[in-house]
């Protein structure tokens, strides 16, 4: 049975300047994005299903940088997986996942940055890199 675990970093104003490097036990995205100060915006979501769509369990997500600028905060709640191959077909099915936002203090303007991490394959993790740029 082939199952899916995936991070996927929010795309919603992405000013998209995406960077994936690997190594045997982890992989890095780097991103930056845009964010309105005092508005909670979607920065990351992650799932793990099975091939015919079904939720396997909640996957970790944890904050290895907090941001200097705001509040980051990890829920749980139905996500539609952003797949490509053979599991697209799931991609218009709402599943149980963990879904991460970015709050910025409200009235602050300029840049943050935040990590998040999330395990993936057997013993891998995966580390999302996120440089906020806060506008009014």
């Amino acid at each position: 049975m082939n199952t899916v675990r995936c991070l996927l970093l929010a795309s919603a104003a992405l000013s998209l300047s995406a960077c994936t490097t690997t190594s045997d036990s982890s992989r890095q995205q780097t991103l930056s994005i845009t964010a309105r100060s005092g508005v909670k915006t979607l920065v990351a979501k992650n799932w793990h299903i099975d091939d015919a769509c079904r939720q396997i369990d909640y996957p970790a997500m944890t904050v290895a940088e907090k941001p200097k600028h705001g509040r980051l905060e990890i829920v749980r709640e139905p996500v539609y997986p952003k797949l490509v191959g053979k599991q697209s077909k799931c991609a218009a099915t709402k599943v149980n996942g963990i879904v991460a936002y970015y709050t910025p203090d409200p009235g602050y303007t300029g840049r943050d940055r935040l990590i998040i991490r999330s395990p993936y394959e057997d013993g891998k993790i995966e580390e999302g890199v996120l440089t906020v740029t806060v506008i009014k």
